[in-house]
């Protein structure tokens, strides 16, 4: 449905349907859907066929006035989003000299402007220099500690690496400088570590100890993922020994990646995998189901 607040020219244009384009990008006018989660009160009235949409501020929610033109890709958040022309008409002169939404800075980047350095932030022990700023919240996105830093949740952060921040304040992704025990899970030094950003539950790191995860058997040392309804759609890591997989033979060592399916392996004994038979020592790879070639044939991995 049309939304009787938009201007005159752009409910003719709306009316009309098509697309409006520039040198560098393009408006395929649609009333297609409702207001995004990340910009309420703002109604969508084109997309780019990228999965990006532009968005027109009725009511002025965005403090840039009423008629005001934001942009915001699918995949991004309220920090990304894009002030892009005061008006609709000013939208169409922009876009026919050349503009790209990308062009203009996000939320994030205008609060990140002056970012403070040598200063404290909650959670983190010792000086930081603040890299990025979340726009929703006025708090520290991404720093940066000058030394080795003990964290809330019992971790150290390497000295001279990003440490990420949810809007909350919340560390969720972090370089560890030494071995950390997380949320019970002991994890190697040295490594990433992707923390769920609400509960803090370790989601992908280098554990120091085997570990069984969705009845999986794996090796310390390699990387893992937990599955996770928004960050990770599977498990993965390097099996620490031989185990049955799906009904397949795997062999211990062998790097997988599992969710409903089975995406690869190596098998340890003659298998039939998607309706190929495939002898001992075969590593494979599937996709949608479908064997990728070429398959790779020899000694099961030590």
């Amino acid at each position: 449905m049309i939304d009787p607040r938009f201007p005159a020219r752009l409910l003719e244009d709306l009316s009309r349907g098509g697309s409006i384009a520039g040198p560098r990008t393009r408006l395929n006018l649609d009333r297609y859907g409702d207001e995004s989660d990340d910009l309420p009160g703002l109604v969508p009235f084109a997309r780019d066929g990228g999965g990006g949409a532009w968005y027109l501020d009725v009511e002025d929610r965005l403090q840039r006035g009423a008629g005001a033109v934001f942009y915001l890709h699918m995949s991004e958040t309220y920090g990304d989003t894009r002030f892009i022309a005061s008006t609709y008409d000013a939208l169409l002169q922009r876009v026919s000299e050349g503009l790209h939404p990308h062009d203009m800075p996000s939320f994030d980047q205008l609060a990140s402007e002056h970012a403070p350095k040598n200063t404290r932030v909650p959670g983190i022990e010792g000086l930081v220099d603040v890299e990025r700023i979340h726009a929703s919240t006025g708090r520290p996105a991404t720093v940066t500690p000058h030394d080795d830093a003990r964290c809330e949740g019992g971790f150290v952060a390497r000295a001279g690496t990003p440490v990420y921040l949810s809007e909350h304040g919340r560390i969720y992704l972090v370089t560890l400088a030494g071995p950390a025990l997380v949320e019970g899970v002991a994890c190697a030094g040295g490594t990433e570590l992707f923390r769920h950003p609400e509960t803090g539950r370790p989601l992908r790191f280098t554990p120091s100890e085997p570990m069984v995860v969705e009845g999986l058997p794996l090796a310390p040392f390699h990387e893992v993922t937990i599955p996770d309804p928004v960050y990770f759609a599977e498990v993965s890591g390097v099996l620490a020994r031989d185990h049955d997989v799906k009904g397949l033979p795997l062999a211990g060592g062998t790097h997988l990646s599992l969710s409903s399916r089975i995406f690869n392996g190596t098998l340890r004994a003659d298998a039939v995998v998607a309706g190929s038979a495939l002898p001992a020592g075969t590593s494979f790879e599937l996709s949608n189901g479908v064997l990728r070639p070429p398959l790779i044939r020899g000694g099961a991995p030590s």
